[in-house]
């Protein structure tokens, strides 16, 4: 019989969200990430009723139910397809959960509300009007980027400007007010870190230095500017031995493919495709290092994952990821540009091999704090002495 959880906080957690949910066999089902941690919350609290659309495009994207039965759901229409005049439907849509939201806010004492999203808007104005203590989960760079939405934009100002103490936000990176709190997402089990260091690596070909890299073959991972930087490495040093591996697939591989034959590197580039979850890790415990060219990440998993394989993780300085990679700690910045990439991967090459190990076990250290139970662990601190909730 499975452990009864007895709740640390007698208190009923109301959560705003806008992410997709689906019904499969008479369970509500949503996306693996996120339902992980609701169920992080849901131990911690007596009830977590969350109000969300319920979805009615296609299932997509790796899915799993919550099994915790004490997350409640309130269920309102909010179109969520991507079509011509989606957004007239949603506008006219708007008032009608505007008006559903508030009841449900009002319903209770403790919010949790997931930015960004126009939900998360208008939750942020409703706690303000009705004094309500909240915490917001912000998922993703708290700053401007290109091609950003008013909508976004305006939602960052309202609560950067608007929310008062008893509205805490937990955002990656720095935390630009009293009220704000720098956190970390949820990226891996205790379990699944126990994996991954127990998962044998296959054999490594020597000398060959292997670089890595895991995602999605589209255009905003930037994968084109990996490959030019490693074509600029071939022209610097076109004697040293290595080879790229790309572990996924997508719309970009004929592009990639197309770039790497036009700098003279395709012989040292492969193609892996897609990969099982445990698979792609066992390549990449082959892996010296592992790029992560893209510039729009927000705290990217696959660093986390690098550092347990105990391998480098060499990654684009943009957004966070100077507040989370450790120069020549833990692993590698580069400006985003051809030159500055392949001046880092001779500095790694350069590196004697005792001063890389010191970097790998680094980098696991920092792993480790970074687990679902400190994830929790800290939930919990912050609700104690922060929300001042018992």
């Amino acid at each position: 019989m499975e452990e009864k959880i007895v709740p640390i906080f007698k208190t009923k957690l109301g959560t705003i969200t806008q992410t997709n949910h689906w019904a499969e066999s008479g369970e509500v089902v949503a996306y693996e990430p996120y339902v992980r941690e609701m169920r992080i919350w849901a131990d911690l609290f007596e009830e977590v009723k969350i109000f969300t659309p319920f979805t009615t495009t296609s299932k997509q994207g790796s899915l799993c139910g919550y099994n915790r039965p004490n997350i409640k759901f309130q269920f309102v229409r909010y179109n969520t397809q991507i079509f011509r005049w989606g957004f007239l439907v949603r506008l006219i849509q708007m008032p009608i959960v505007f008006a559903k939201m508030a009841v449900f806010i009002w319903q209770h004492d403790f919010l949790l509300i997931r930015s960004p999203g126009h939900f998360a808007f208008m939750a942020h104005i409703l706690v303000v009007l009705f004094r309500k203590r909240s915490i917001t989960k912000f998922a993703g760079y708290f700053g401007y980027f290109k091609g950003e939405r008013i909508p976004s934009i305006v939602e960052r100002f309202w609560m950067r400007h608007l929310l008062s103490n008893r509205n805490l936000v937990l955002v990656y990176g720095k935390a630009p007010k009293p009220n704000f709190i720098s956190y970390f997402p949820l990226l891996l089990s205790n379990q699944e870190i126990k994996t991954l260091e127990e998962l044998p690596a296959g054999k490594k070909a020597e000398p060959v230095f292997r670089f890595y890299s895991l995602g999605r073959l589209i255009k905003v991972k930037g994968y084109d500017l990996a490959i030019l930087g490693l074509g600029e490495l071939f022209k610097l040093k076109p004697e040293w031995n290595w080879h790229y591996h790309l572990l996924g697939d997508g719309p970009e591989q004929k592009h990639l493919l197309a770039l790497a034959r036009s700098l003279g590197i395709a012989d040292r580039i492969t193609f892996e495709g897609s990969q099982s979850y445990l698979t792609a890790m066992q390549m990449i415990k082959q892996a010296d290092a592992v790029i992560m060219p893209g510039v729009m990440e927000g705290w990217p998993k696959v660093v986390v994952e690098a550092w347990v394989a105990g391998t480098i993780p060499i990654c684009a300085n943009a957004g966070l990821l100077s507040e989370i990679i450790s120069q020549h700690e833990n692993g590698f910045l580069f400006e985003p540009d051809s030159k500055s990439l392949a001046n880092v991967c001779l500095e790694l090459f350069e590196r004697r091999s005792e001063r890389i190990q010191s970097m790998i076990d680094r980098g696991r250290q920092r792993a480790k704090q970074l687990t679902s139970d400190c994830f929790q662990q800290g939930l919990v601190e912050i609700c104690k002495t922060r929300a001042k909730l018992s």
